[in-house]
């Protein structure tokens, strides 16, 4: 397998205790990741303005580019509008790649009928009570055939550590995954250098689709983390 080839890199959430959006994306393209993830999975990071402050420079050396949109009950209502207004602002500076939302707390699917993003959404952790299997993403997926899948890796191990599950997601939903989350799972995202928890990483079964790490680390523990990864897969060759 060339590992050159792959589109590998974090999300700008893995650094979010040290670190601004921008910053992050900084530290991320200065290790050599050519993937990239806008983590805006909580909204006050949207509404302290670290959005605004990336800039079209910002991304260009990245091959690609993804956003995580916010957890919110998405339906009609103001902020909403707000929200799709932010992500269509950056859409248009460098074209996403993919938008993921958590399909759990959308209120209302109408709302992305008229969105000019590429929409996907990701498999929840045991923490949910929905959108854990298959079945559920399929039921979503179904509404629109412009609907793609971010299958994480992490949260699925969450849900089942024989990773059987995993199997199930491509048997069924195969060719509409178009991202992979990965992290370790010791309690929530965490390094997999640390857990050593190679059987994630080997559940993924197609590593021509970009793979986003969401483990949380330090800018010391950033190129470990890619570093482990990177040897394990290059192992499965």
């Amino acid at each position: 397998m060339d590992v050159n080839n792959l589109n590998l890199g974090f999300s700008t959430g893995v650094l979010h205790k040290s670190h601004t959006a921008k910053e992050a994306l900084e530290i991320i393209k200065d290790i050599g990741c050519n993937a990239l993830e806008l983590g805006f999975v909580k909204l006050n990071r949207i509404e302290e303005g670290w959005l605004d402050k990336i800039s079209k420079e910002d991304i260009a050396p990245f091959r690609y580019v993804s956003f995580h949109a916010p957890k919110f009950n998405y339906g009609n209502n103001r902020k909403t509008e707000e929200i799709f207004q932010k992500i269509e602002k950056i859409d248009a500076i460098r074209k996403l790649d993919l938008v993921v939302f958590h399909p759990d707390c959308i209120e209302d699917f109408d709302v992305f009928k008229s969105a000019t993003f590429n929409i996907a959404f990701e498999n929840m952790d045991d923490r949910k009570e929905s959108c854990k299997r298959p079945e559920d993403l399929e039921h979503i997926l179904s509404r629109d055939n412009r609907y793609k899948m971010v299958l994480d890796v992490n949260h699925i191990y969450s849900n089942d550590p024989s990773m059987g599950l995993a199997k199930e997601f491509y048997t069924k939903l195969g060719p509409k995954i178009a991202q992979i989350h990965l992290s370790g799972h010791a309690g929530c995202h965490d390094p997999i250098f640390k857990t050593k928890q190679t059987e994630i990483i080997k559940s993924i079964q197609n590593f021509d689709i970009p793979i986003i790490i969401e483990s949380t680390v330090s800018s010391e523990e950033i190129s470990k983390e890619r570093d482990y990864i990177l040897k394990i897969i290059t192992s499965l060759s």
